[in-house]
């Protein structure tokens, strides 16, 4: 039965948002989002009757998601959502009956060194072999985020934890490092898939992307990559999170509660 609702969840991601997925096209390009075996871990706090998470009287781990409305069908739509609005953003709350402690994984703020829309742009400019290359790299300008961002979420997500689930995520939030940030590992997306992991779910949130060689910048066909090991990327987004996320709640795995959230003073 899960494996069955795994399939539904997956087959939703891609048909809500027509913009998560792109067949093999002419040029290379094809963006899937990436699913996985399990839904919920092997000792999992479930409902028997149901198969929905419980957990203790107050104790509730919250998905909050700023999604950016990225457009994956083609190279060059994609290039030209990420140059419109280049930020998009996932954090956490957990909650008790004694506090509620709002916190995330911040970066790629282009203090010491571009941001990465940006450091691509700029080797693509400067006429660079492999400019997608820039995403490969870690930048050491990461920082834990205490209370709200300055952006609304789009979606927030509540799952009823134990407080064991609670202490194992305090703990780890408390003991992981924040000063490093990349695209394709440790980043916000990454945080709350971690500690949702924690929780006992396994939430969809990484995409793969095939790139194409060339595509069209700034009206121009510009070099993508020459070495080959940049054909392929993958990363978590939060465009893939929040899709799983909705679907989630209609399933009634957690709920939606975004109005709540944005009523809070």
């Amino acid at each position: 039965m899960m494996i069955i609702l795994l399939a539904g969840i997956a087959s939703g991601c891609t048909h809500q948002s027509a913009r998560l997925y792109a067949p093999m096209q002419p040029d290379g390009w094809s963006a899937r989002p990436i699913t996985m075996a399990c839904r919920f871990a092997p000792d999992a706090d479930l409902d028997p009757a149901t198969g929905t998470p419980v957990g203790d009287d107050g104790y509730y781990l919250y998905i909050l998601n700023e999604a950016a409305p990225w457009d994956y069908s083609d190279a060059v739509s994609l290039v030209f959502s990420i140059w419109l609005r280049p930020w998009a953003h996932s954090w956490l709350i957990l909650e008790s009956p004694r506090d509620r402690l709002e916190f995330g994984h911040t970066g790629d703020l282009g203090v010491t060194q571009p941001r990465y829309h940006d450091g691509v742009f700029q080797k693509i400019r400067e006429g660079d072999p492999n400019p997608i290359a820039y995403l490969w790299q870690t930048n050491s300008d990461g920082q834990f985020q205490i209370g709200k961002p300055n952006r609304p979420p789009t979606f927030v997500w509540r799952m009823p934890i134990t407080s064991r689930r609670h202490q194992l995520i305090q703990d780890y939030v408390m003991q992981r490092k924040y000063d490093q940030f990349g695209v394709r590992t440790n980043n916000c997306t990454d945080l709350a898939v971690e500690a949702a992991a924690l929780a006992g779910i396994n939430l969809i949130n990484r995409i793969h992307l095939t790139l194409p060689q060339e595509t069209r910048v700034w009206g121009r066909m510009r070099r993508v990559w020459t070495d080959a090991r940049y054909r392929i990327l993958e990363y978590g987004t939060p465009e893939v999170l929040e899709a799983d996320l909705r679907q989630l709640a209609q399933f009634g795995i957690g709920s939606d509660v975004t109005a709540w959230y944005l009523e809070l003073k």
